[in-house]
């Protein structure tokens, strides 16, 4: 009895193993039933707006404003509602004009520089002087953040 159940594992063995080793390549492949399409919402100039890409004027492409641009936040929202949806500028490389992007807009605005050095369109002026300041009309809506610099000095290993 032990050597029939021995000869039938190994019959077994060999069976499985010569399925594994089986070349397949005539074999079809089998194709998922659904097809998941990750970033489908392109907008008209081929930018994924759900990764946060959006059409540069001035670099002629798909851009994450908030990784290539400069954060400008409200002045007056974040203390109404407590929600801040920022604006973002762009410079092209002379820094001769700047582009805008505001939260609740899909078209940007392109601003050129001055001779004063402040940066203008129809509408909107940005002043660049020691911050960043972007006014609608003369009415200032949106400001850059502060940057406090502070000199580290030390280490972090103590000694006495």
């Amino acid at each position: 009895m032990k050597k029939l159940l021995m000869l039938l594992f190994a019959g077994l063995s060999f069976i499985s193993c010569e399925q594994m080793l089986k070349d397949r390549g005539g074999d079809a492949e089998v194709e998922p039933e659904k097809k998941v399409v990750l970033g489908n919402d392109k907008d008209a100039k081929g930018c994924v707006t759900s990764a946060g890409y959006r059409w540069s004027l001035l670099n002629k492409e798909c851009i994450r404003v908030f990784e290539d641009g400069y954060r400008l936040n409200p002045l007056n929202e974040l203390k109404e509602t407590g929600t801040s949806l920022s604006a973002f500028i762009i410079f092209n490389d002379d820094k001769s004009v700047a582009e805008l992007f505001l939260p609740d807009s899909s078209k940007s605005y392109l601003l050129s520089k001055q001779e004063d050095g402040i940066y203008k369109s129809d509408e909107w002026e940005l002043e660049v002087n020691k911050d960043y300041t972007l006014s609608k009309e003369g009415v200032a809506l949106y400001a850059g953040a502060l940057i406090e610099e502070h000199r580290v000095t030390g280490d972090d290993n103590e000694q006495s």
